[in-house]
This record gives C-alpha cells, sequence and structure tokens, in this order.
C-alpha cells in the first residue's frame, strides 16, 4: 500500500468535511498513514545499512 498517496486522501477528505469530528477522524488516518511511511523508510534505510556492512 502506498501510505503517503493514502494518507493525502483523508487530508483531502478533511478539507472537503463539514462536520469537525469527520476532520479529525480523516486527520487522524492521515497521521497514522504517513507514520507507516515513516516506518517503511526507517526500516529499509536499517537493510540497505546492513547490506552495506555486509559487503
Amino acid at each position: 500500500m502506498d501510505y503517503l498517496v493514502e494518507a493525502k486522501k483523508f487530508i483531502q477528505r478533511a478539507h472537503d468535511a463539514f462536520n469537525p469530528e469527520v476532520k479529525d477522524q480523516q486527520l487522524s488516518m492521515a497521521d497514522w498513514c504517513l507514520g507507516q511511511a515513516i516506518k517503511e523508510r526507517d526500516e529499509q534505510g536499517e537493510e540497505q545499512i546492513k547490506r552495506r556492512k555486509a559487503n
């Protein structure tokens, strides 16, 4: 899953929402997606470091 694309969708939905609770919910989901994207990036970076050390 492309978490950055999903986060962008949630942010757009929050922007379009009239209800404050819906905005908060959509922004929370966007925040979660961004956290997942960061986690994946960090894990990939750690794998690259391990490969460099192995060579």
